[in-house]
Parts: C-alpha cells; structure tokens; sequence
C-alpha cells in the first residue's frame, strides 16, 4: 500500500477518534452543566422556599411572644405610675405585678410558654417555677446581654433548651423588654414547636405546589411520619413505604435520586428531588423534577456539534490526502538513502527541492539527517582508535582484577574469624547481663524485706513505748493504793478503840444490871450482846488488819517487780533502738547496693548493644569483603566479555564505507 493512502487511512482514523473523544467530551461536559445549573436552580427554589416558610413562622412567632412582652411592660408602667404618684408603695406595686405574672391564664404562652421577670444580673425575680434562680451561668445569657446592651433594650432570641423532664432539647423563642426604672428584664418565651397552631398551611399552599413550574413539575410537603401535608392529588395520604421517602426523614435536608412511576404498569423514569426541613412545623418542603425534562435543552446543542464535527472531519480528510501525496514523495527519497546505508553505504546525501521558503520539516531533518550522518561517521572513525585503546586497557585490568579477586577472599576468611569471635563475646555479654537482672532482682527483694523488718521494729518500739507508760501507771496505782491502805489503818485503830469502850461500858451496864436485880435482867443481856459484839467486832478488826499487813507486804513486792519490769523494759526499748539503728544501716547499704546493681546492669546493657552494633557492622564489612570478592571476579569475567566485544566491534566498523572512491566523487547526491 501506498504511504499517501496509508497517511489517509491513518489520519482518518485518527481524526475519526479524535473528533469522537472530543464530541463525546463536550456532549457530557454540556450535560453535566446543564444537569448541574438545572439541579442548582431546583436547589435554589427549594432553598428560598424553605427560607420563606422559616421567616412568615419566625415572623409569627416574634410578634405574638413581642405582643405578651410589650403588654407586660405596660402592666409595669401602670403599676410603676401608681407607685411615682405615691398611690401605692413600690413593694404592694411589685406584688401586684407578680399575682398578674403568676396568675396561669394571664403569664401562659402556648403549651408550655410563660411570661417571667428578671433582674440584669440574671436573678430571676418573678418567674413560675424556679424564683430567685441566677441563670447568668447559662448559655442563652450573652444574647440576653447583648439585647440589653443595644440601643433599643430589648429584641428576639433564639436558643436550645430542655426541660428536667425531656429527653432532647428544642429550639425556643424569647421576646426581651427591659423596663429601666425598676432594673426588670420582662421576657416572654415558649417552644417554637409551639406556635404550630399560629400557621395556616393555605398560607404556603400555592407558593409550594407551584415553585415546581420552571421544571414542568410541582412541590409538596411532607412530615416525619411521610404523610402528605401539601399535595396536589394526595394529601393525608402516607409516603412512608417509598424508600426515598425515608431517606428524606432521616436526612432532613438535601437531595435524593430515584425511579418514580406514574399508576400500575406504567414505565419508571429517573426523577431528583431537593428538601429542606422547617422544624418548627417538622415540615419537609420538597421540590421534584423529570431528569428528561432537565436535559431537554442538550438535544439542540447535541444536534449542533454532530453537524460540526462531521464537516470539520470532511475537510480534515480532504486536506490530508494532499499532504500525504507530498510527504509520501519526500519519504520515498529517505527511502533510497537508507537502503544504500543498509548496505553500509554512508556517503548519500539528501537534498531538498524548491525554494527556502517552501522547505517544510521533512526537508528541515533531511539536512539534520545529512549533518547526523556525517557525525555518525566521525564517530565511527573514533571508535575505531578507541577500540584499540579499549583492548590495551582490558588486558591491564583483566590482570589486575585477578589479583584484588586473591586479596579479597583472604581478606574475607580473616573478616569470618572476626565474626565468629565477635558473637562468641556477645553471647557471653548477654549471659553476663542475665545474671546482673538476677542480682538486681534479689537486691531489690533484699531491699524490700529490710524495709519490712525495719518497719517491724519501730512498731516493736512504739509497743515497748506503750508497755513502758502502762507499767509506770500500774506502779502509780500500786503506790496510791498503799496509801489508801494506811488510811484503812487509821480506820481499823479507831474501830478497835470504839470497840474497847463499848465494852467497857458493856460491863459498867451488866454491873449495874445486876445490882438492879430482877429490874435490870433483860437490860444485863442487852449488855452482855453489845459486850459480845464488841468482842466480835474487836476480833473482826483483828483479821482485817492481818489482811492488810499481807495486802500492803504483796503491794510492796508487787512495787518492787514493777520496778524491775520497768528496768527490763528499758533495758528492750535501748534494744531494740540498737536494732531499729542496725537494720537502718542494713537498708542504706541494700539501697546503695541496689543502686550499683542497677548501675551495672545499665552498663551491661549497654555494653551489650554495642557489641550487637559492633557485630552488625562487622557482618556488614564482611559481606561487603564479600561482594568485593565477587565484584573482582565479575571484572574479570567482563575483562574478558569486553575483549571479545572490542572484537566484535573491529568487525563491525569494518563493513562501512567511510569515505569516497575517486571512481564514485561525481556520484549523484539525493
């Protein structure tokens, strides 16, 4: 085949793809955009609407809770000018003020919303439910602030909240009026959710079901349960089974992409819609489109570029066949040159036709494939001498590398032995640190036991301590009991001495009874029983005072082994103080000696890494002794590769013509 038909061919093929690639490309480029600006402006109406409903609530919301704030104020105002007029104190004024706050029908707003009091400084002065509470702590607080410090004194706030008996928390909304006179914050508050009953749906209706129109489609309302709230054909129907649908409950906000079709039997079609949610209603305001009515605008751009590139790809055809029958002419003169050259043939030269101006790239490397071949053949006519020195060279290297190659494998057997001592010494390293965290674990034990015993031996002391201070008070009792037993004597004497005179006065009283005679009888054997037990008593004190001669001969005794015991006890106590000093020397020297121990086993360690590094890098010396080795013997192996390459070569210069033949000077030039 031809190369002009080739280059037709080719280039049609080429520019068949490459207009393709390029038609695909800007149809899905287009595509894309206009899928891309149409998504958007759903997107956008979506958001406008959604933004709508939020500000006709918000709107809602702020007027009635400003409406009880204002009227409040007003409820201040009067009492407050009843109070300047001097009508009524400032106490019986505030009082008023609160049984009207506090009164349910007058301070409730909505389900749970009240109208409260407070202080600038967040105490809460009138208030519900939590009276004399300071809320300056909570979160809300620095909008509250930022009310109080505008010019106007009082504004719309927003923030979350949740109740003690709630689980989540909700969006609530409070109206501030600060009444200066009385430093008094009104605010009026309640849920947002709260304020459903101030919407009417037929508000939002139309702008809904027709902010759809753009996109020959409509808009509809649904809430968390999927129950159609604004549709044009199926309100207070449920949506809930569409899968769809629940992505929309769950997500809130955003887009989704599904397969929608309309009745029984008839064909799915790919729809896109975009939601937002207005929580305060738990509303979700959704705007769909029919993809094939989103991308009716690509089929005339597509018709467009299709009739574009076909006429675009005719010319280019057209214009190709031309060139081609030129460039096929010039290659054709290429082609005679290389053949010669294929021979070994290097004195052709091509030469180009027509003026300079009309040169174009083929003739421009024309005369660089001249210049090229006339470096080629210097090149080859250095080659030469170079290849003369190459085979000098590789015989000197051959020679030399024989003898690194003997070098290197002694050097090699010397680096083994080296290696082999080396990890004989680290296996002796590590057996030695082994023992040294054996020694420093019986250290530390050591250390711990004396630490135990010599605890044992101050609460020895401390009990010899107590053993000391309870025989000192036992001898104290002893001696206060000797002196109560001296007291006992005085006692026991002057019994003994009443004893006496009763019996004396016993026998006066018989002697006078029995001069008395038979007048005296009964009053003689009363004395007689009182002389009998005087008798007794005096024998009584008898054996009482034998029993405290023994009870003061035993106290003194006792004393005395007291005495002796209290001796023994300091000769224990200097013990074991003697103790308690030794096994304070015993702990000294085991902390000093776990110390070294700790000390060794450190240096241990660390000896052992260095010997692990020392054989590392040892190991690496002798492989790399190694590759020496093997380097050496591969330069000889290439030494003698090299010399039959050179060989190779010499044979190869040696079929090129280099220079011209006198019989070919006037040879034809291409």
């Amino acid at each position: 085949m031809k190369s002009s038909k080739k280059l037709f061919y080719i280039f049609g093929g080429v520019a068949l793809v490459i207009f393709g690639c390029i038609a695909t490309f800007v149809y899905s480029f287009s595509k894309s955009m206009v899928l891309s600006i149409q998504e958007h402006n759903i997107e956008s109406v979506s958001t406008l609407l959604t933004g709508s409903i939020n500000s006709m609530i918000n709107s809602s919301v702020k007027n009635s809770l400003k409406h009880s704030a204002e009227n409040t104020e007003e409820l201040v105002q009067y009492y407050y000018s009843k109070y300047t007029s001097g009508d009524m104190s400032k106490d019986a004024a505030v009082g008023f003020i609160r049984d009207l706050i506090l009164y349910g029908p007058y301070s409730k707003i909505g389900e749970t919303g009240y109208v409260a009091i407070l202080k600038s400084n967040g105490l809460l002065f009138i208030h519900p439910k939590s009276e004399g509470v300071n809320v300056s702590k909570a979160s809300f607080w620095k909008d509250v602030e930022g009310v109080l410090n505008s010019d106007d004194k009082e504004g719309y706030i927003e923030y979350e909240w949740k109740n003690k008996d709630e689980k989540e928390s909700r969006t609530k909304s409070g109206y501030i009026v600060y009444f200066e006179p009385w430093d008094m914050v009104i605010w009026a508050s309640a849920y947002k959710s709260e304020f459903i009953d101030l919407v009417d749906k037929n508000d939002f209706r139309d702008d809904i079901l027709h902010a759809g129109d753009p996109f020959d489609s409509y808009g509809y309302v649904i809430d968390s349960t999927g129950m159609f709230v604004i549709h044009p054909e199926k309100e207070g129907v449920s949506a809930a089974q569409n899968s769809f649908v629940q992505e929309m409950i769950q997500n809130k906000k955003g887009y989704v992409k599904y397969m929608w079709s309309n009745g029984e039997g008839g064909k799915p079609y790919k729809k896109i819609a975009y939601y937002g949610y207005v929580k305060s209603l738990d509303w979700i305001v959704v705007i769909s489109a029919d993809y094939k009515k989103l991308l009716e605008p690509v089929i005339p751009l597509t018709i467009s570029i299709g009739a574009g590139l076909f006429i675009a790809l005719f010319v280019f055809l057209f214009v190709s066949n031309i060139i081609g029958k030129i460039i096929a002419k010039k290659i054709n003169r290429f082609n005679t040159i290389f053949t010669k050259a294929g021979t070994g043939d290097l004195t052709l030269e091509y030469r180009a036709t027509g003026s300079l101006k009309m040169q174009d790239e083929i003739d421009e490397m024309g005369a660089v494939f001249n210049s090229f071949i006339g470096d080629y053949k210097g090149i080859l006519i250095k080659l030469r001498e170079i290849t003369d020195t190459v085979v000098e060279l590789i015989q000197a290297l051959s020679s030399s590398s024989q003898e690194t190659s003997s070098t290197a494998n002694q050097q090699a057997a010397a680096v083994k032995e080296i290696v082999s001592t080396m990890e004989d010494v680290d296996a002796l390293t590590r057996s030695i640190e082994k023992k040294v965290i054996e020694i420093t674990r019986i250290s530390e034990d050591t250390q711990s036991t004396v630490q135990n015993g010599f605890g044992i031996v101050k609460n020895s002391m401390i009990k010899m301590d107590e053993i000391n201070i309870a025989n000192k008070t036992t001898i104290d009792g002893i001696r206060l009991l000797s002196e109560r037993i001296d007291n006992i004597w005085d006692i026991v004497n002057m019994i003994n001495g009443i004893a006496d005179q009763t019996k004396i006065i016993a026998f006066n009283a018989e002697l006078e009874a029995s001069a008395a005679g038979e007048a005296g009888k009964n009053f003689q054997i009363v004395a007689t029983e009182i002389r009998r037990l005087a008798d007794s008593t005096v024998h009584s004190t008898n054996e009482i005072k034998e029993k405290i001669t023994e009870i003061q001969k035993s106290s003194d005794r006792l004393i005395l082994t007291s005495e002796d015991g209290t001796e023994k006890i300091k000769e224990g106590n200097l013990l074991t103080e003697n103790i308690n000093n030794l096994f304070q020397d015993i702990l000294n020297s085991a902390e000093v000696s776990t110390d070294s121990t700790k000390n060794v086993s450190k240096s241990i360690a660390q000896q052992v890494v260095t010997f692990e590094q020392t054989l590392i890098a040892i190991k690496q010396i002798s492989g790399g002794v190694d590759n020496i080795a093997v380097a050496a013997r591969e330069t000889a192996g290439a030494s003698d590769n090299l010399r039959g390459v050179s060989e190779s070569i010499e044979s190869i210069l040696s079929t090129y013509t280099l220079e011209e033949s006198k019989e070919e000077s006037n040879s034809e030039t291409y």
